[in-house]
């Protein structure tokens, strides 16, 4: 079974609340937060405010996702909106940004970019969530990279293990097979015309109930 956590990068600000109240009645369960700084990656995102609003308007969590250079200095805000926030282990002191979500009393999870070498990972605590990019950070919209299915399988196995930057239905199937627990997904849901299907599918709901 795979979770979706859907992405309103792409969503035009002036449809944001009524696509957000349409995944949630599609059976949407959860909301990932992109959030940029416009240095580590493309200005883009959202802020605690609009993140807070809509969780509450749809009473669906979130997990926030720091593509910034200095996670540490926002991570406390975020805490207060999302039960997971998730940084960059290229960003600095991402350790400390880590070790603070989980006294915060949140789930901590780290990213990883696609250029950057699964080793980094090697003692990270299973307890911690790892979200692989199969883009560059901020890339909206980009081309999912194949290399993505081998790194998830390098690392199946862990308790949560995501997947963000293109994902499209058939690719969602795809990480779900290599391994992954959860995936992103922004354009695709979001452009559909039937979200709960899309939802159903990625999941595996309609495998068993076929």
């Amino acid at each position: 079974m795979v979770a979706v956590a859907a992405s309103l990068w792409s969503t035009p600000r002036d449809r944001i609340d009524r696509e957000a109240e349409r995944l949630a009645e599609a059976g949407l369960r959860r909301w990932h937060w992109d959030v940029s700084d416009g240095v580590f990656a493309d200005p883009g995102g959202f802020d605690v405010d609009t993140a807070g609003r809509i969780g509450r308007a749809t009473g669906l969590p979130g997990e926030a996702h720091l593509m910034v250079s200095n996670p540490l200095s926002s991570v406390d805000a975020w805490t207060e909106v999302c039960d997971t926030v998730i940084v960059h282990v290229e960003a600095t002191e991402w350790e400390a940004a880590v070790d603070e979500v989980r006294h915060r009393g949140a789930h901590p999870g780290v990213a990883i970019s696609p250029s950057t070498p699964l080793s980094v990972l090697a003692d990270l605590p299973d307890d911690v969530a790892v979200l692989i990019m199969s883009i560059t950070p901020g890339k909206a919209g980009a081309r999912f990279l194949p290399a993505t299915l081998g790194r998830l399988t390098s690392l199946a196995g862990r308790t949560r293990l995501g997947v963000d930057g293109g994902v499209t239905l058939d690719l969602a199937q795809d990480c779900g097979a290599h391994g992954a627990t959860w995936v992103v997904s922004g354009s695709s849901l979001c452009g559909c015309d039937d979200p709960g299907a899309w939802l159903r599918a990625a999941s595996g709901h309609a495998a068993q109930s076929a």
